[in-house]
């Protein structure tokens, strides 16, 4: 918690949804943002609802800039920051999450909603060198190794912070080989992280995606939809929510994926099976599809 310039104070509530798994959750987090911003108090919440009413008697004239990081939940904005009349005037209050319907079912208007995009080549590159590369690192990775490093993390943070920690002080074969493993499975951090906004589907959801990842990556939006229709699936808004969950974009009339994402998507149906592709619910490998064909398996 900080105090900042004309008494507004800040407090950055990491990883919401971590903190809050289950609905009794939320009032330990009620008590946990009162006795931050008023600072050397403690309180004891009941529950929720009383929990709600406390916030706005005792913030309610409490400048604040209160950070949300990580939320997944309506509850959670509802317990915590249910409207910005509950804090003070001037007060500004920061969500992060991966689900843009979220925010529009709390009543933010899209002009105040920020769709943070990946990074560009010349940033990631930048951030790369910074951290892959200390100062007492004199190890010289030739300059391809690195633009297959930047190639798969695609300006996506999290992989170049994971990939600068793994690859840091290693040597050109040890690049080498962990470049090679990466592009046939994906990291383990790096996946579970991916994998929590796909842990949140409903199953037709997570039938959609998968056969996207696999299958429809840069294919017509239109031609998605008449194939998953076909198989009864409720593709318009299914398709909407992976979007609304940032898992896909649609461009130009095509649905997208992040490259890293799609590896997650894959890697989900590989574990369906490792050793027998026959028992995997998709194929999209030629040399698989043969072998399953013939019955060399």
């Amino acid at each position: 918690m900080l105090f900042l310039e004309n008494l507004r104070v800040l407090f950055f509530f990491a990883n919401v949804r971590e903190a809050s798994k289950d609905s009794k959750d939320l009032v330990p987090l009620q008590e946990k943002l009162l006795s931050k911003i008023l600072w050397g108090k403690t309180f004891t919440v009941f529950n929720v609802d009383g929990g709600i009413n406390l916030i706005q008697y005792r913030l309610c004239h409490k400048k604040v800039l209160l950070v949300l990081d990580d939320v997944n939940d309506i509850k959670q904005l509802n317990a915590l920051a249910g409207d910005c009349e509950w804090f003070g005037r001037g007060s500004r209050i920061i969500i992060t999450t991966r689900d843009n319907h979220l925010l529009t079912s709390h009543g933010i208007d899209k002009d105040q909603i920020y769709e943070v995009k990946i990074l560009e080549h010349c940033e990631a590159f930048e951030l790369f060198n910074k951290h892959a590369f200390l100062r007492s690192n004199k190890i010289a990775i030739r300059r391809d190794l690195v633009d297959s490093a930047l190639e798969y993390a695609n300006g996506l943070p999290l992989a170049l912070e994971v990939l600068c920690y793994f690859l840091c002080g290693r040597r050109e074969h040890e690049w080498r080989s962990a470049l090679n493993k990466l592009a046939k499975s994906p990291d383990k951090t790096i996946n579970d992280v991916l994998k929590l906004s796909y842990d949140a589907l409903e199953d037709y959801q997570k039938e959609i995606f998968l056969d996207i990842a696999c299958f429809f990556k840069g294919q017509y939006t239109k031609d998605i939809r008449k194939v998953l229709d076909s198989c009864d699936f409720d593709t318009t808004i299914g398709v909407q929510v992976l979007v609304e969950k940032s898992l896909i974009t649609e461009e130009y009339g095509k649905l997208q994926m992040h490259d890293l994402i799609q590896l997650m998507g894959m890697n989900i149906v590989k574990q369906e099976c490792r050793d027998d592709p026959r028992r995997c619910s998709r194929l999209w490998l030629c040399d698989d599809v043969r072998d399953v064909l013939l019955g060399d398996m």
